[in-house]
């Protein structure tokens, strides 16, 4: 009873992504408070979500299966620091698969299809000057509409995981102050697409791939001490002035 094992591990994973800890990492991550090779600790995110430490415990292993979270013996959890290599072959990997995505989303145009796209972009135009994270959020999204077109399921799974890696490798490598210009980039990929230009459509996308990297300084950033309470706070992810709980082994 192999299959209905596997169906149990997917919908747990599902669950686990839209876990409110697992959630406010990635937030923290992606606007880079939460900075690569920082210590996750499990007793401070405990109190911090007041939560328990088995809990925090499932999150952490979560994040560590998707290779954003390092699990080192005898030593914790750390922000995974991807390194210059990890970080051109994630680039590489996406343009293959961007290309393909576009190809088979070209080739599966339909109308619906066509009007998700258009509600896509005019969503990221609305968030364009407003909160970063939901900017971030519907750039990824854009790229995983773009996938979803394909109607390939296991193409959209890998561009799932490359979405989350990739803004990682930004949160390492992208400089303070760097403009990001993903959506004065899209509508020009979304309407080769709308008008079935495959090749200039990919040519977009590669353009536009080649730009993101281009903005990455790769090097190494040293470790810091953090408030993860105070981040989080910061951040809108749990309330100013929370009350304090018991933090449970």
């Amino acid at each position: 009873m192999r299959k209905p094992k596997a169906m149990a591990a997917a919908t747990e994973r599902a669950t686990m992504d839209h876990d409110p800890v697992v959630q406010g990492i990635l937030k923290a991550i992606s606007l880079k408070r939460l900075r690569p090779g920082m210590k996750l600790g499990e007793v401070e995110l405990a109190s911090a979500f007041g939560t328990h430490r088995t809990h925090i415990r499932q999150v952490l292993s979560h994040l560590g299966s998707r290779d954003l979270v390092t699990l080192i013996p005898n030593r914790g959890a750390f922000v995974s620091q991807p390194s210059p290599q990890e970080a051109r072959a994630v680039f590489a990997t996406r343009r293959i698969l961007e290309r393909a995505a576009i190809s088979a989303a070209v080739d599966n145009l339909t109308p619906d299809a066509a009007r998700d796209l258009k509600g896509m972009l005019a969503l990221e135009r609305a968030h364009a000057d407003h909160d970063r994270w939901d900017g971030l959020a519907l750039s990824a999204d854009f790229h995983l509409s773009i996938a979803r077109l394909s109607g390939n399921p296991v193409l959209i799974k890998f561009m799932e995981e490359l979405a989350l890696r990739t803004s990682l490798i930004i949160a390492q490598y992208e400089p303070a102050g760097a403009e990001d210009h993903c959506p004065d980039a899209h509508p020009d990929i979304a309407e080769r697409v709308l008008a079935r230009d495959k090749a200039g459509a990919i040519s977009a996308m590669d353009r536009h791939l080649t730009e993101m990297e281009a903005r990455l300084k790769i090097g190494s950033e040293g470790g810091e001490a953090v408030d993860l309470a105070a981040i989080f706070e910061d951040l809108g992810v749990i309330p100013q002035k929370r009350s304090r709980r018991r933090v449970e082994g």
